[in-house]
């Protein structure tokens, strides 16, 4: 059964990386991906995450399994830093999280959520988006269309285009 399965095609974007990698430049910037590197070219384990990280393995008290949504407490702190402590979102109920394993696997889990409760909606997403947005959303069974983003010839956001484009998504999409 492993015989038919197809490589999946390069993703652009760290292909970029490749062609960093490859530049002589000593003035070069990777912008490509959203990780940290330092001078050397290395994602370091920063001081803060590190002492954070001895905390939390000082305060652990079980290994068992988080709730499907994650760590009630990590969730409560992140409603309260995304919306403020005192807002109604956070006091009514009506603003909740959910935990995932990354930026990838998170809009899996939303591609697999939006498409089990409204099957019918299509997604829309800016043009460009990341090369692997579109085959994670297609993989959730989810109809894609776009709008646009990003001007060319100013290399800024396209503020106009992209409103106008809004304006006209149906209510119900995504």
């Amino acid at each position: 059964m492993f015989n038919e399965i197809q490589m999946a095609p390069p993703d652009p974007i760290l292909g970029l990386t490749e062609a960093f990698k490859d530049d002589t430049n000593p003035d070069k910037v990777n912008l490509s991906v959203g990780v940290y590197k330092d001078g050397a070219g290395q994602t370091p384990i920063l001081s803060s995450v590190k002492k954070a990280e001895r905390v939390l393995l000082e305060r652990e008290t079980s290994k068992s399994y988080l709730p499907m949504p994650g760590s009630p407490e990590y969730g409560k702190a992140v409603r309260i830093l995304v919306f403020g402590e005192d807002s109604d979102l956070v006091s009514s109920g009506r603003a909740v999280t959910a935990q995932a394993p990354g930026g990838t696997g998170a809009l899996r889990v939303v591609g697999d959520f939006l498409h089990a409760i409204r099957p019918e909606a299509k997604l829309w997403i800016s043009e460009p988006t990341w090369a692997n947005h579109l085959g994670i959303f297609g993989a959730a069974g989810m109809a894609i269309e776009r709008y646009p983003y990003y001007d060319a010839d100013t290399h800024g956001l396209d503020f106009e285009a992209m409103m106008a484009a809004l304006e006209t998504i149906p209510s119900g999409d995504a």
